[in-house]
């Protein structure tokens, strides 16, 4: 597991809503979920549930060696006397166990103990009902967002009762340099904008090498470090299904719906579907033009959320056996554009994320219509332009003549014009972004 870093505001968060209290964890594989809960177990009586598919009694007997040793049974209760033979008696134990002293409860991986009993949910709804003045406060994690998402809907048994749904995220940029190590800005911004900011491939990252070599050694050959990765982050779409499809034809720079819908031979109504399924699960992000109502514009654009992702689908999957065979290196050179392109989306990502920090208005990529000019960046006030950047994830970049380019291309000029590079004259490379 990558070291703990990080994650001040979500601890805070949890130490709220705690107090005593529910709580609802979700996020996908990797975003560093069990990792989180850990750290904020340590600090605190608690009885940790690790995520696992075992039937009822083996899930039960795991609990139950985990509350004897938080909880030491009293002479004449039920666990002096005998054990957990169900889930109400497990939860009615806890709520009666922390009337006086504050104690956690951590279910990892949620929906894996709803499989094997689906009547978890109500079971639980009803003894937090009536817990009284009980101190005992839960945490229900998942990766599998939907699942998480319809745990809390508003026809579910639990609705209402949580008293926050944390969303754990990826890292962003700025927390990079914690997990990639050394002093260089410009590494620490190569391996985000390679692989994303999930804290297990960023823990990964060899600062002394560049992302062709780096990408070999976690892709290439027979147990790859993240070889079959695409495969672990996929688990919530059915394989086959239209999600899964439209999913890999985004990551084939499938951009549009029309693209999407003929390309997939999808009916209107299932590739609207898919895209807001994809959405909801974080796997996809609906790109709309700065500035423009995202709800009225019909300007819309696709793309994975992900950068790992995106490389992993549109680079490693349709080239697995090569991969599997330890020839990977050969693709990832002739893919050499495609990584490319991945990185300066990314890039231009960071690059808006940085001028909204410093301009508090949103911003974004701006698009006209077909031949219209395309700005990397823009962020806008009402109708006012207040920034716009020319973004390049490349070397020895003349800003000035970018600068005058992207000028050119507007009707109006924003108050503060950027050329965003990782080196060059003229330029805002990481170093000046991570100041």
């Amino acid at each position: 597991m990558p070291k703990f870093v990080n994650r001040e505001q979500e601890l805070r968060a949890l130490t709220r809503a705690c107090n005593p209290g529910m709580a609802v964890v979700s996020g996908r594989r990797r975003v560093g979920k069990t990792a989180l809960l850990d750290h904020f177990s340590t600090e605190r009586a608690s009885v940790f549930l690790p995520g696992t598919r075992a039937p009822i009694g083996e899930a039960l007997r795991r609990l139950e060696e985990r509350v004897r040793a938080v909880v030491p049974p009293l002479a004449g209760d039920l666990l002096d006397l005998g054990h957990f033979e169900t889930w109400d008696t497990a939860l009615g134990y806890l709520i009666a166990r922390s009337s006086d002293d504050p104690l956690l409860l951590v279910l990892d991986e949620f929906p894996y103990l709803c499989e094997a009993d689906p009547s978890l949910p109500s079971t639980l709804q009803a003894r937090w009902d009536h817990r009284g003045e009980s101190q005992l406060s839960i945490i229900l994690a998942g990766s599998h967002v939907g699942l998480m998402e319809e745990l809390v809907s508003t026809d579910a048994p639990l609705f209402g009762r949580p008293d926050m749904h944390l969303r754990l995220g990826p890292f962003s940029w700025q927390h990079a340099p914690l997990l990639v190590g050394g002093d260089d800005p410009d590494v620490w911004m190569e391996a985000y904008v390679t692989l994303g900011g999930m804290p297990r491939y960023l823990a990964l990252w060899d600062p002394r090498h560049d992302a062709a070599t780096n990408l070999a050694e976690l892709l290439d050959g027979p147990g790859a470090p993240l070889g079959d990765e695409g495969t672990v982050v996929l688990q919530e779409l059915t394989p086959g299904s239209a999600a899964a499809r439209v999913l890999e034809l985004v990551a084939l720079d499938a951009s549009t719906f029309t693209t999407i819908r003929d390309r997939a031979g999808l009916a209107p109504a299932t590739t609207s579907e898919a895209l807001t399924s994809l959405e909801r699960l974080g796997l996809l992000d609906r790109i709309t033009p700065a500035g423009e109502d995202p709800r009225r514009t019909r300007k819309v654009r696709y793309r994975v959320r992900d950068p790992f992702l995106r490389l992993w689908l549109g680079v490693v999957l349709p080239h697995r056996d090569a991969f599997e065979l330890g020839r990977g290196a050969a693709v990832l050179r002739r893919k050499a554009d495609r990584i490319a392109a991945s990185q300066a989306a990314a890039w231009r990502s960071v690059a808006a994320d940085w001028m909204a920090e410093q301009t508090g208005v949103s911003c974004g990529e701006w698009w006209g219509g077909p031949g219209e000019d395309v700005v990397d960046v823009l962020g806008v006030d009402g109708a006012h332009p207040v920034v716009a950047a020319s973004c390049h994830w490349a070397a020895g970049v003349d800003g000035g003549v970018w600068r005058d380019r992207l000028v050119q291309a507007m009707s109006a000029t924003p108050d503060e014009v950027h050329v965003m590079a990782r080196s060059g004259t003229g330029v805002l490379t990481p170093a000046a972004l991570h100041r």
